[in-house]
């Protein structure tokens, strides 16, 4: 997933959950020269969020010998899953 797609799921699901929990609506905004968010909170979550993407790896079964079709079923679950920012192994 890209950083861009990654930050909008994050920007989204940070404005729902301030919203649900009666804050107001997060700024947003960031810095021109680095890309962090200018409020501490949500650069904190911002960091919270992308290590939880790297903290999670989907361990894929191996199957030696395997027919083609559960080998191309295989190829298609890392891709969906590597769409959505995680890691995949092996």
């Amino acid at each position: 997933m890209d950083n861009n797609k990654m930050r909008a799921e994050f920007e989204a699901a940070l404005t729902k959950q301030a919203a649900e929990y009666g804050f107001a609506k997060p700024i947003l905004r960031r810095n021109k020269n680095n890309g962090d968010y200018v409020d501490p909170f949500e650069q904190a979550a911002w960091w919270g969020w992308q290590a939880s993407r790297e903290a999670v790896v989907v361990d894929l079964p191996q199957q030696p010998g395997a027919h083609p079709d559960w080998k191309q079923a295989i190829r298609y679950c890392r891709q969906a899953i590597e769409a959505q920012g995680l890691k995949v192994t092996p």
